[in-house]
């Protein structure tokens, strides 16, 4: 059954699906008819079975029923991502999306070979937004994860302090082991992962200077693609819903 997100609260027996883009992929591209039935999640991330009834420049739907699921995780993990160079940001999304995390930060670092102006960047965040948009209703996530406009990591400092647990991929010789830190519970982690060319140590020591915890993840080295995904993996086994 296709999935579709709205932004408000679902409070009648009818709703309206008026995003252009999802109207248009639900008449060309689904060809959806009369009579089919989607799913819809709402602004509260509640999930419902309705029945389309009418197909226009709107798409409107009688609600059937609310599923009582809760497809989210109960750790809100945010992922601070170096800006990658080709598709890789793209495909860093989409994993990251499929495996429930909430936030992607685009992070921009002195190593990171991708460089945006103010055009460009809005090009990418819309472009990394839709990549979200997709993954989100392909895994049948319950929330719309939100690309956020790019952050340096100076600016991490305007942050830092609603997370529990803050977590930056780059051995330092004071790196803790993921066993040790998990040992804790947390509810909101910050994973901070460095472009291809990593980070430096000036800015992994600012980092750390307001919290986080310099990580390793094994004595193999991973790609910027690989590390963020094996990272939020752990920590879902450990601490959110992939063990249960």
């Amino acid at each position: 059954m296709h999935r579709f997100f709205v932004d408000y609260k679902i409070t009648s027996d009818q709703i309206v699906i008026d995003d252009k883009n999802d109207v248009n992929h639900i008449k060309r591209a689904l060809r959806v008819t009369v009579g089919e039935k989607l799913e819809i999640c709402d602004a509260e991330s509640d999930e419902y079975i309705v029945e389309v009834k009418s197909i226009d420049d709107v798409i409107v739907c009688d609600v059937i029923e609310k599923n009582a699921v809760d497809r989210e995780s109960p750790i809100q993990v945010d992922l601070y991502q170096g800006l990658a160079k080709g598709s890789k940001m793209e495909t860093i999304i989409q994993k990251s999306v499929e495996l429930g995390i909430h936030t992607i930060y685009p992070l921009n670092t002195k190593r990171a070979i991708v460089k945006l102006d103010d055009k460009g960047e809005k090009k990418k965040i819309e472009r990394w937004q839709k990549i979200a948009d997709e993954a989100a209703k392909q895994s049948k996530r319950s929330h719309l994860p939100v690309i956020e406009n790019v952050i340096s990591v100076k600016n991490f400092s305007s942050v830092y302090e609603q997370y529990d647990l803050i977590l930056v991929a780059y051995e330092l010789e004071s790196s803790r082991t993921l066993k040790q830190l998990l040992s804790n519970e947390y509810k909101r982690i910050a994973v901070i992962i460095g472009p291809e060319g990593g980070f430096e140590v000036e800015e992994v020591e600012l980092l750390v200077g307001l919290g986080a915890h310099s990580i390793s993840l094994g004595p193999r080295i991973l790609r910027t693609e690989t590390a963020g995904s094996t990272l939020v993996s752990i920590l879902q086994y450990e601490l959110g819903d992939i063990s249960k």
